[in-house]
């Protein structure tokens, strides 16, 4: 690899041992005299340890392409081998750190079929022009057989064929404003307020902490407006970060479909640039959030085998980070032509009604009657609780649903479900991407003819599983009649 690789090892390297080395730093020795002296010298050798192993790894780390393999050798101490065939190379994404982008370099990422979390393998630093030659290489490039008899064919030519005109690609962008509304309206807030916590907790032996408390105690048993400001600014600059960090990370987000191919690219500090097949591609996921759905706002992921770079929520692939609801049809027909939204779908029996609302509605109870009775008077505020849960009892009652084919009928090749925890989901899936199908009847079910509807996928953790409760014992079973029965055509067998 080029020889950027070190400093991006380097770093990397520093971040895993981020934390160690700050409880080194601010809780080690800061003595005088000798103890000091030894203090730094272990400082500056942790440090040239680190340089040294990033050299020796980039000058151990070989790659080639050999027999239609990609092959590496690697390892410091221990020498590792690993050989990838071209055949279960599903992507070669490519994203730009900012070590990269200084020396005008690339980070490639190979993912494969039935890969983890993690990627296959990955190239720290290469050119651009050699990530598009490995690209050529393992993706795109013909067995030599067929090559042989693409040349024969065009020799047998006797007249020259004129060049076609490609048609546009279509692309899909996403404006500031759209980033601004994702932004505003994602739930990163709870994961920022988190950081913020458990950053300041880690110096309650540098601030003084209790210092401020019992100077500013009374101030603060008094005044319920500047309790209130404070948590007001907290969150408040925690949106702000939320927005901020949603920006950075999805600017200039593009999507291009590229022959049997989407090219998705985003980021503005770091560059990312992913490529899914759409062969590989196993389920589109519509969700709407609490805070988008009011506005007609969705985001459009997707779900696919052997592709764990650049996953965002529940391991799910972006596609569409902002588009209205009633444009989705749209684009999926313009960039994922073979699964198309329905419109006619069919709602859960109303006897479905009381199981959601006791499902929610009896652990609510069962929670606030502890405070209501220990905290009185204010402790009944607690059965509001129940309101809430009851509320979304019937919210995800009337979000349930399922349709067979864009038309709603039994002939077509694709499953919708529709299905709501707290955001709104719906999953479309073509049958044959469908790993296996469950109709399962609990005790209480069976009393009142209703089935639990899940429908399972194969992606690059293993699997992911989509379910549907209570639907009619009729609509379960039209759904497995559809998934397990093809009319055999021709003479009998």
């Amino acid at each position: 690899m080029h020889p950027a690789a070190i400093v991006v090892g380097f770093f990397k390297q520093l971040r895993e041992l981020l934390f160690p080395i700050i409880l080194f730093v601010f809780f080690g020795s800061t003595g005088d005299g000798w103890f000091g002296v030894v203090y730094i010298g272990v400082m500056l050798l942790w440090f040239a340890g680190l340089i040294v192993v990033g050299i020796l790894s980039w000058y151990r780390f070989y790659y080639w392409i050999e027999d239609g393999e990609l092959r590496m050798e690697y390892g410091v101490f221990v020498r590792k081998r690993r050989f990838i065939p071209q055949e279960r190379i599903q992507t070669l994404d490519t994203s730009e750190g900012i070590i990269q982008r200084i020396f005008g370099l690339v980070k490639v990422q190979v993912e494969t079929a039935g890969g983890g979390a993690e990627a296959e393998a990955s190239l720290t630093a290469v050119t651009k022009d050699e990530a598009m030659r490995l690209r050529e290489a393992l993706l795109y490039k013909k067995p030599e057989v067929q090559n042989d008899i693409d040349d024969l064919d065009e020799s047998l030519e006797t007249t020259e064929r004129e060049p076609e005109e490609e048609p546009p690609k279509p692309v899909f962008t996403v404006s500031w404003k759209s980033l601004f509304i994702v932004g505003t309206t994602s739930g990163g807030i709870g994961v920022v307020l988190s950081a913020v916590i458990a950053f300041t907790s880690q110096f309650d032996q540098i601030v003084p902490y209790e210092d401020i408390i019992d100077r500013f105690g009374m101030v603060l048993q008094t005044s319920v407006f500047l309790i209130a400001s404070i948590i007001f600014l907290v969150l408040f600059l925690s949106w702000l970060i939320s927005i901020v960090m949603t920006m950075f990370k999805y600017g200039n987000f593009t999507v291009v479909k590229n022959k049997d191919e989407l090219q998705i690219s985003r980021g503005i500090i770091e560059k990312r640039q992913l490529t899914i097949s759409l062969e590989r591609i196993q389920a589109i996921r519509i969700t709407q959030n609490l805070l988008r759905q009011p506005f007609g706002f969705a985001t459009v992921y997707v779900e696919s085998a052997g592709s764990s770079g650049g996953k965002e929520a529940d391991f799910s692939t972006i596609l569409f980070p902002l588009v209205k609801m009633s444009e989705v049809e749209a684009h999926l027909k313009e960039f994922v032509p073979a699964y198309e939204l329905s419109q006619n779908i069919q709602p859960l029996p109303k006897r479905s009604l009381i199981r959601y609302l006791i499902r929610l509605g009896v652990p609510a109870i069962l929670l606030s009657a502890p405070f209501a009775y220990f905290f009185q008077p204010y402790g009944y505020f607690a059965f509001l609780s129940v309101g809430i849960a009851m509320l979304l009892g019937y919210s995800q009652f009337k979000t349930a649903g399922w349709s067979l084919g864009p038309n709603g009928n039994e002939n077509g090749e694709q499953l919708q479900l529709s299905y709501r925890h707290l955001s709104k989901n719906i999953v479309l899936v073509r049958k044959k991407r469908i790993q296996s199908f469950e109709l399962r009847e609990s005790f209480f079910q069976g009393k009142r003819k209703l089935y639990t509807v899940k429908a399972s996928i194969k992606t690059g953790l293993g699997g992911k599983n989509f379910q549907v409760v209570d639907v009619d014992n009729e609509g379960g079973d039209q759904i497995y009649e559809w998934y397990s029965y093809e009319k055999k055509q021709g003479s009998v067998v």
